[in-house]
């Protein structure tokens, strides 16, 4: 039995009429009966099509920091929209969002709004590459940084088995329709192992532009950095005077309010953003130190985009970041998180399952296995089927979570202790019933 009710039913049906699968991302396809048409959101929840409510914890996989329709960021999208959005020129509220993400975020001296994380990493790598002149660009297995070809290697969603050997890791590609060509621009590393790195720059530091990174794995059980990883990363980049960039789509204003420098305390050159910057409405950055601002404030190397920085864009940034500069919608979000976390592992206590909480309480997963997880190797111990199973039993019991595990669960701030309740009795009974074979 499928997940979709009815009226969901012949939504998708109508959906598969005109977008590929029903969707027009491939994440969100979840199968033909499983993949869900939403009527609308609120708060902390979403409703079907047939008017069910579901505890949201998918929050758009990651942007929702606030809650769905939060009033007073759609208010100003609203009055934005009104004195219309684009004119191919700066404009007011652009300036008036750029100040605040500089300031809320604290290292950065310049950005530019973009519209997508795609677009952000993209425009980052290609300004790292023409500032140092060089062409390789370091990433690490099982990191996501959009859907551009140099980045789609050794993604989250590759086989392990797939990846070579540790010592000599061979950069997997996640999709069709790459040029071979491309393969030879990326480095691929475990995450956490820095005498990896420091090798890699020793043989080869003269071709290294960039080192992108997310902070922590947001694909990939948000598995975090170990102390001096990040650290060591800052200093090889510093010695080779290649750009370090931290990729924080998920976790910029999120994990903290000043983003994962603030976290953990290592400052990059670069900094993408996008997700909870608008709490669901599209919108994106690159920030940056005066060093590399260089290289797009002289001229010649491209970077456009007809939407960046739109009326739209920038009211909701403004709105979203006025009330997460309060301090209490993060400290909701943590609250949250910590309670969820420390509740799911009694759960898996108590039922003599092996398996612990991963992350941090903004956005973190549950892993079904023995042992640490420190890079994306390590998740081939996750008992994937009988995740899978407990997740889709809580689907229907009303409790969304994405089914995969390597994406997170993402808390916003308008997830109550009622939800927390509701959601670990939930993940209880369905853990029961799939231990039982119900």
């Amino acid at each position: 039995m499928g997940l979709q009710g009815e009226r969901t039913r012949e939504w998708y049906q109508r959906a598969s009429a005109v977008l590929v699968n029903g969707v027009s991302s491939q994440f969100r396809y979840w199968g033909d009966e499983d993949t869900m048409v939403i009527d609308h959101g609120k708060a902390g929840h979403v409703f079907d099509m047939d008017g069910k409510r579901y505890i949201d914890y998918q929050c758009g996989f990651g942007p929702i920091i606030l809650g769905h329709g939060e009033p007073l960021v759609s208010a100003a999208v609203a009055e934005a929209a009104g004195e219309a959005t684009s004119f191919a020129m700066t404009q007011r509220r652009e300036i008036e969002a750029a100040e605040k993400v500089i300031a809320t975020l604290g290292w950065p001296d310049y950005m530019r709004f973009t519209n997508t994380g795609t677009e952000a990493t993209m425009h980052a790598i290609r300004l790292a590459r023409g500032v140092t002149g060089r062409d390789v660009i370091i990433k690490f297995e099982g990191q996501y940084h959009g859907m551009h070809d140099y980045v789609l290697f050794s993604t989250a969603g590759v086989p392990v088995s797939g990846l070579g050997s540790r010592l000599e890791p061979v950069p997997l590609q996640s999709s069709s329709g790459i040029p071979e060509s491309i393969r030879s621009y990326i480095r691929t590393l475990p995450f956490n192992d820095l005498d990896l790195v420091e090798r890699t720059f020793r043989d080869e530091g003269h071709r290294i532009a960039a080192v992108i990174i997310e902070p922590m794995l947001g694909n990939a059980f948000g598995i975090l950095p170990q102390p001096g990883f990040l650290e060591g990363l800052r200093r090889l980049c510093d010695e080779y005077r290649t750009v370090l960039i931290f990729d924080e789509v998920k976790t910029g204003f999120r994990v903290a309010l000043g983003g994962a420098q603030e976290r953990f305390g290592v400052t990059p050159d670069m900094g993408t953003y996008a997700k909870a910057l608008g709490n669901g409405f599209p919108v994106a950055a690159v920030a940056f130190r005066d060093w590399v601002a260089e290289g797009w404030r002289r001229g010649g190397i491209s970077q456009a985009g007809t939407y960046s920085g739109s009326g739209i864009a920038s009211a909701a940034a403004s709105a979203t970041l006025d009330l997460l500069r309060t301090g209490e919608p993060l400290k909701r979000v943590r609250q949250t998180g910590q309670a969820l976390m420390d509740g799911l592992e009694k759960v898996l206590a108590d039922k003599g399952v092996e398996g612990k909480t991963v992350g941090d309480p903004a956005m973190f997963s549950v892993f079904l296995g023995e042992g640490d997880l420190n890079e994306f190797r390590d998740v081939s111990k996750h008992d994937e089927e009988r995740y899978e199973d407990v997740l889709f039993r809580m689907i229907r019991k009303g409790v969304m979570p994405c089914p995969d595990a390597l994406e997170p669960w993402f808390i916003c701030a308008a997830h109550t202790e009622d939800d927390v309740a509701t959601t670990l009795q939930v993940f209880e009974e369905s853990l029961s019933e799939s231990l039982a074979g119900d």
